[in-house]
């Protein structure tokens, strides 16, 4: 061989190592660590549901948070009924979904915590604020943000801090923002349910004579259907200390062996809980926060999770709330955490675009 082809040989040899070397992250970006704490709650205290005092806490760190040097945004989310935080840190997909995102360029790092929202009856919660239910508006605000802020390298500002979740922590989600505008700068929910009243009657569904004959939770049982979901929403928002042993008041009652609305508690049921009249009251808060976002799948099989959001979507438009919301082409499960998903494609560069990062 020539000797000029043996340099060229060297110099294309060390080009492609330098090009490697270029080009290659300073660290794994898969590598994401995912944390666990525990701490012990005195606001959810005030409840009558038993609830566990104890909060088991999962924390999604970045990868470069091992080098000990830069702090992050903190996107909190809220998981869904019938859910848990350890539930979710089993799932591989939801790291695979921050590692896709950091190598797309959509999002830069950020340190994503899941807080512990289960109950002892039924395994979930409608995100009340109240001596029922929980004080889990206080108990996210007040306790599990500092205790994330304290432990963590954070960015310990509302700017840096963004609040989320599915389905009913969709809905938490919403609403604990809107009241809190000075802890997060944004939202973003993802299929939230309770934005609004569908065209179903709203008592349909339910076994509402069990619930209003049952003396104990071992009566109730298993509850299947629409039971397990209304007791969880009249402990939320249609609580009442006067009538154990749930303490709620029923939206329908049992006389002389028929159902009968109860024309007050409809009302109080519909402009507590359906977000689009209950935000009413509260749109100065709501236009304080840097951006709202949330999407639905059109094919739910309850469709009046569709039109619930597609109110929402139509009531900020006409108050003039700025917002983003988006229908695709999906159902509430599907089309989250997998790859192109609304986590990796939608969610995560909207807190991108809207949080600030150090």
């Amino acid at each position: 061989m020539k000797p000029f082809a043996h340099l060229f040989i060297f110099l294309l040899a060390a080009l492609l190592s330098t090009t490697t070397l270029a080009t290659q992250p300073a660290y794994n970006k898969t590598n994401w660590v995912i944390d666990e704490f525990s701490f012990e709650s005195s606001i959810l205290a005030d409840n009558k549901i038993d609830l566990r005092l104890k909060r088991n806490v999962m924390v999604w760190l970045p990868p470069s948070y091992a080098d000990g040097k830069k702090a992050y945004p903190v996107i909190h989310y809220l998981h869904n009924s019938n859910w848990s935080s350890q539930q979710m840190a089993e799932q591989e997909q939801i790291q695979e979904a921050f590692a896709r995102a950091l190598d797309r360029g959509l999002i830069q790092e950020f340190i994503f915590v899941v807080g512990d929202f289960t109950t002892t009856h039924g395994n979930g919660t409608f995100f009340g604020n109240n001596e029922v239910g929980g004080r889990w508006e206080d108990h996210i605000v007040q306790e599990l943000v500092p205790e994330i802020d304290k432990r963590y390298r954070t960015l310990p500002t509302k700017a840096s801090r963004a609040l989320s979740g599915d389905f009913l922590g969709g809905y938490g989600a919403l609403r604990i923002a809107m009241h809190n505008p000075d802890v997060f700068s944004s939202v973003y929910a993802l299929h939230p349910v309770g934005t609004g009243t569908g065209e179903r009657v709203i008592h349909q569904g339910p076994n509402w004579e069990l619930l209003n004959s049952a003396k104990s939770y071992q009566e109730l049982g298993e509850l299947g259907g629409y039971d397990h979901p209304f007791l969880l929403m009249a402990q939320a928002h249609l609580p009442n200390l006067a009538k154990p042993p749930f303490y709620v008041d029923w939206i329908i009652e049992i006389k002389d062996g028929q159902r009968v609305p109860n024309a007050k508690h409809v009302a109080r049921l519909r402009n507590n809980f359906a977000f689009d009249r209950y935000m009413m009251g509260h749109v100065d808060k709501l236009r304080q926060l840097t951006a709202i976002g949330f999407d639905w799948g059109r094919h739910d099989p309850n469709f009046a999770h569709v039109e619930g959001n597609r109110k929402l979507a139509k009531s900020l438009r006409e108050l003039g709330v700025p917002h983003i919301a988006e229908e695709y082409n999906g159902d509430m499960w599907s089309e989250k955490w997998i790859p192109d998903g609304r986590v990796e494609n939608d969610m995560l560069p909207f807190f991108q675009r809207y949080l600030a990062f150090e």
